[in-house]
């Protein structure tokens, strides 16, 4: 199951993205994600983890159906208030989603990884519900950002004594792992220097070369997943031209009880092979 934020750790999540640097550093980290996955048509995305519903309002205004799945009643009361009600929250864990497979074009976890007992389980989850893409957005434990929490949590309480941070390495193999072999991936960083700087130096996290070196706090991993086999999830119609008829039963042939043989029309070659069976030789089937 792992951490459950309680009551005060929702409401310091929901104020830090509401003042700075938290909104400065939201909007580079959704920079990233955009750059890294902006589908051309509209999706049916989950959001696992999704907390007080920041980047679940982001994915929502890019015109996309989406889903929310949290396991902290706290979180999702926030969430609720809001976010609009088309949005639909759901309460429930990374390790056990209640979603049938492939239920999802996109399955996308934010900071969610961090806080879980089992990462492997989770990424298996993901890889299982999603139909397309999975999007991981983790906190890279070699950052300068994850040094200074680390530290700071020696003195202070802090939500971070209850994560665990992961390298890009530690992630691309629990990937594989539940793939059982490797998969297109793209990846990218950001967040490079202290969150004080940002005012400052908010210009280096635009550029695309920075993106590129793999110490940025800020991880996101796009995984395309690719199917040998597929089941159809939606029924296919085709449509009836609207100048057919009825459709007129014909009979074949028929065949008279009292002669033993079939009569009428030779439509297959089928009839002869039943017609030397009634004589009592062998049937022989074209191959």
């Amino acid at each position: 199951m792992g951490y459950v934020f309680q009551f005060e750790d929702a409401l310091h999540y929901d104020e830090w993205f509401s003042s700075e640097p938290g909104q400065t550093a939201a909007a580079i980290e959704k920079e990233l994600l955009h750059r890294l996955w902006s589908p051309k048509v509209p999706q049916t995305l989950l959001e696992v983890g999704c907390g007080t519903g920041q980047f679940l309002e982001w994915f929502a205004g890019g015109g996309h159906q989406v889903t929310g799945l949290d396991p902290s009643p706290y979180m999702l009361n926030i969430a609720r208030r809001r976010l609009p009600q088309r949005i639909a929250l759901d309460r429930g864990y990374a390790e056990d989603l209640p979603y049938e497979d492939n239920a999802f074009d996109t399955v996308a976890l934010i900071t969610a990884l961090e806080f879980v007992n089992d990462p492997d389980r989770a990424v298996k989850e993901a890889l299982r519900v999603a139909r397309s893409h999975v999007i991981f957005g983790t906190l890279n434990k070699y950052s300068i950002i994850t040094g200074q929490r680390c530290l700071s949590r020696l003195w202070k309480p802090s939500v971070y004594s209850h994560a665990r941070f992961f390298s890009l390495l530690q992630l691309r193999q629990m990937i594989s792992k539940a793939l059982n072999g490797p998969v297109p991936i793209r990846w990218r960083t950001c967040l490079f220097f202290p969150l004080i700087t940002l005012r400052y130096l908010k210009f280096l996290e635009h550029s695309r070369l920075m993106h590129l070196l793999p110490f940025g706090h800020f991880m996101v991993m796009r995984v395309d997943l690719r199917y040998t086999l597929r089941t159809v999830q939606h029924p296919v119609f085709r449509e009836v031209p609207s100048g057919l008829g009825q459709a007129q039963v014909r009979t074949l042939c028929w065949r008279n009880p009292q002669e033993g043989v079939w009569k009428g029309t030779p439509l297959h070659p089928a009839r002869q092979i039943l017609e030397n069976s009634s004589k009592g030789s062998t049937l022989q089937f074209p191959l």
